[in-house]
């Protein structure tokens, strides 16, 4: 069991260039295809409703194909970019279309970002979107609601802008597992198989004990079935942000990818007073996969 079929959603071309240069590098190591798909809004549901007291509510003509033009002008930039990352990783000749083994397609439509997005990501075994640093905007952030709240599949976030993020993807081999016995822990666990299986080490950590060495170890066993030899280990935070305290170890064992379940907790109350996913979101060092 691999990854075979990897969402790449591109709502802007600069915020979405780590990720497609992320997720052609490991579509190339995992010989899978990669879905570049490039979500386009009506232009009726951005544009202010025009009055004419006849009528009622209607939209300028003149209006509407402006922001037409601004959609096309867009996806065209998509498009381009694409071809761009393709010819600086050394695959422009990747096959095009949905094929067996590495390649790649690309795709648009015409309605609401989340919406498009979570229907795509059901058909695909991960989707992968980059971090976007506050100073750019909203990036990909409702690609990543879509992906994450309503797709029912895993979301590999990649670092952004302005983090490092110019190398290409690659299977990753070192693998920190941050358990805490939820719902969404489970999910990801699950999720991370493929990866796992072929990864050189797996360490599963809980932080505070907040689960029981039994637990775990039953992490531990039930990888085994599947021929992981992973560790395990409690991590006292002392007094320290969890978040802090998985980054530190991350960056000790040179790890180079975090699995966890995302939003453990409802996403008003980590908005409202934070939380442990909303941390790894801002600021893992790592890609991360995610599951909700």
């Amino acid at each position: 069991m691999s990854y075979k079929s990897i969402l790449v959603p591109v709502e802007r071309p600069k915020t979405a260039r780590p990720a497609l240069r992320y997720a052609i590098g490991l579509a190339r190591d995992l010989n899978a295809h990669v879905e570049v798909f490039h979500p386009q809004l009506d232009p009726a549901l951005i544009l202010p409703p025009v009055f004419d007291g006849l009528s009622g509510v209607a939209f300028a003509p003149e209006l509407i194909a402006q922001a037409q033009k601004v959609a096309e002008d867009l996806k065209a930039e998509v498009k381009a970019m694409v071809e761009e990352v393709l010819v600086d990783l050394g695959c422009s000749d990747v096959p095009r279309g949905r094929k067996a083994g590495f390649s790649l397609s690309f795709d648009s439509m015409i309605g609401a970002t989340e919406r498009l997005i979570a229907a795509r990501g059901r058909v695909a075994d991960v989707t992968v979107i980059a971090r976007t640093p506050a100073s750019v905007g909203r990036g990909e952030a409702d690609s990543l609601a879509g992906a994450l709240w309503s797709s029912a599949r895993p979301v590999l976030m990649v670092p952004g802008l302005d983090e490092g993020a110019d190398a290409a993807g690659k299977r990753p081999s070192r693998i920190v597992l941050a358990w805490n016995g939820s719902i969404e822990a489970a999910r990801a666990l699950a999720a991370a198989l493929p990866l796992l299986v072929q990864a050189v080490s797996v360490d599963v950590l809980t932080f505070d004990k907040a689960v029981d060495g039994a637990e775990l170890g039953r992490v531990i066993a039930y990888l085994a079935t599947h021929g992981v030899e992973a560790r395990s280990a409690n991590i006292e935070t002392q007094g320290y942000l969890l978040s802090k305290a998985l980054f530190d170890r991350v960056i000790e064992h040179e790890a180079d990818l975090i699995v966890m379940g995302a939003y453990t907790h409802s996403r008003v109350r980590e908005y409202l007073i934070g939380g442990l996913t909303q941390e790894i979101l801002d600021g893992a060092p790592v890609p991360v996969l995610l599951a909700h």
